[in-house]
């Protein structure tokens, strides 16, 4: 009877310190929070993302690189009408707000409930993927990805963004070296404090570096004369303006315009004066869109007496160009051939600075100077 009722006692012992284990388990729990994320977790993270980043990056680059670059391009140049530092903010953005998001996720990532980081990496997939589309390679240069107005700001933004990245990660190197020797625990908050500081400085820099506006009438009109088949042209005026108001009687046609520039000429050649205002759209797709609403010799405001108006497309320009005698008196049959020869070598000076190439018109089909 001793040893039953012993191992009884035995027994109720033994669940006695089961119950008092599991209350020291629990209470310890309540006090300290669940430990972080161990090393290997977030090394598992760190692989999937890099093989996401790459799988994505080529399929992206080979099927939609081109329309994804263009469309992120015109939306930022009508957002900020493709002035220098609207257009350097955007090409930082492109690399910066990648960093940002990675870093802030990567700080933070063992704190995200398990249902968020599926989300988190969704969200961040293509900021990611369209960073990736701006980084030259051995083989594509940076002028190659850039496009369109503004296209020397948006890459002074990008080179300098990256430069912010170059930063960030040589503070990624030294700062928990010396953090450790000096026996610092650095908080959480640090990495995506690091990438801001770094970017942000760099976005200061790409700022100082860029012209206000992408094109001026000084830009776009350089030479006060030029001379083509011994006539020689001489500018008169030459005004640039935000916007195109006033350029048509009616500013609805040219809805979504960026900037306008204008100039005149006269011609030693004749009494022809030569009037071109030309208007930068963001793409070349809505500047070819707004020529195709306006009919053929839709002319400009504000210009007094008889002319010949002509209405044409260069890239993300429409060019209106109106030619007429100096008086404004009507112009006569046999003078339409030189007096377009006057607005024809204007258009095609003002295209070659455009494109970087000068290419003189070639007088045909009537259309020549007055005194060959």
């Amino acid at each position: 009877m001793w040893n039953v009722r012993d191992g009884r006692r035995r027994s109720v012992d033994l669940v006695a310190q089961a119950r008092a284990e599991a209350g020291r388990r629990h209470a310890d729990e309540a006090t300290h929070p669940a430990a972080p994320a161990r090393p290997s977790e977030r090394s598992g993270l760190l692989f999937g993302l890099i093989v996401l980043g790459i799988v994505g990056f080529f399929v992206v680059q080979g099927v939609f690189g081109d329309e994804v670059r263009a469309w992120l391009q015109e939306n930022a140049c009508a957002v900020t009408g493709c002035t220098g530092p609207g257009m350097a903010t955007a090409g930082w953005l492109l690399i910066a707000l990648p960093l940002l998001y990675v870093a802030t996720v990567g700080a933070c990532w063992s704190r995200l409930p398990g249902r968020a980081r599926p989300v988190v990496i969704l969200v961040g997939a293509p900021l990611v993927m369209s960073g990736l589309l701006f980084v030259p390679g051995r083989r594509i240069d940076l002028d190659e990805l850039v496009d369109g107005p503004g296209q020397y700001a948006t890459a002074t933004g990008i080179t300098w963004a990256g430069a912010g990245v170059g930063l960030f990660v040589l503070a990624l190197l030294v700062v928990p070296v010396l953090a450790k020797n000096r026996k610092v625990s650095l908080p959480t908050a640090w990495t995506p404090l690091v990438a801001a500081g770094a970017c942000l400085a760099m976005l200061g820099v790409a700022l100082a570096r860029v012209d206000p506006v992408p094109v001026t009438a000084d830009l776009a009109f350089p030479e006060r004369t030029f001379t083509v088949e011994g006539d020689t042209l001489t500018r008169t005026s030459a005004a640039d303006q935000r916007g195109c108001a006033g350029v048509l009687e009616d500013d609805g046609p040219l809805d979504g315009c960026l900037r306008t520039v204008r100039g005149s000429w006269t011609t030693d050649d004749s009494d022809a004066v030569v009037r071109l205002a030309a208007v930068l759209f963001p793409s070349r797709s809505a500047a070819r869109e707004r020529r195709g609403s306006l009919p053929d010799g839709t002319g400009q405001a504000g210009i007094t007496g008889e002319a010949i108006d002509v209405v044409s497309v260069s890239g993300n320009w429409v060019l209106f160009t109106g030619v007429g005698h100096a008086d404004g008196r009507a112009v006569a049959g046999t003078e339409r051939g030189y007096l377009l020869w006057a607005a024809t070598q204007v258009g095609y000076r003002f295209i070659g600075h455009q494109v970087g190439l000068l290419v003189s018109p070639t007088p045909k089909d009537g259309i020549g100077p007055r005194t060959p």
